[in-house]
């Protein structure tokens, strides 16, 4: 039986609660949040799913550009908040991978250096696309194209402000999104 851990509504700023709400709408398929740097669009995503796998076992298939990338940042921020949450008893931390154990969910990272190479998102609920801005649009259409097989299954972009010629302003453009703004609390 899972224990009820209650969270200070203090730790969570006003994005928290945008994207818990579009977490919770399977017919939203993309998310994405962009801002400024230290606009805790990372940290607030890693909150969310921290909570997330200690009620919900669903998966998470989190990606940057470049593996390297990975272990000094977005799966630093998830050992950093479990740990000062008081919570690592609760999780199991092996290399670019990090399970609760009172659901069973998890989260993988990897790289994507080559689009080719992202197969197998059969199982996953959604796809965190750290800095996607320095993917390309062809991984994203590859990521589009293979995850699948789960009802409301989500795709999660997290960026910093691009240039008007980047693919994703193109992408923004040719898509139907419904922006939503928010302040940021401090």
């Amino acid at each position: 039986m899972n224990d009820v851990i209650e969270f200070d509504s203090d730790l969570f700023n006003d994005l928290y609660y945008h994207l818990e709400e579009d977490f919770n709408n399977d017919d939203i398929r993309f998310i994405f949040a962009y801002g400024g740097s230290s606009a805790s669009k990372t940290y607030t995503v890693v909150q969310l799913l921290i909570i997330r796998m200690l009620s919900i076992n669903e998966n998470t298939m989190i990606l940057r550009k470049f593996g390297v990338d990975i272990k000094d940042s977005i799966y630093s921020d998830f050992v950093k908040i479990i740990s000062e949450w008081d919570l690592s008893h609760l999780f199991k931390f092996q290399i670019n991978y990090i399970e609760c154990l009172q659901t069973g969910s998890f989260i993988r990272f990897r790289g994507l250096d080559d689009a080719e190479k992202i197969k197998g998102l059969v199982g996953f609920k959604r796809v965190i696309l750290e800095e996607i801005s320095q993917f390309n649009a062809e991984d994203l259409k590859q990521i589009r194209k293979r995850l699948r097989g789960e009802i409301g299954q989500q795709i999660v972009g997290l960026f910093n402000p691009i240039s008007e010629d980047h693919w994703l302003k193109k992408l923004f453009d040719s898509e139907n999104l419904q922006p939503v703004s928010y302040t940021h609390l401090t």
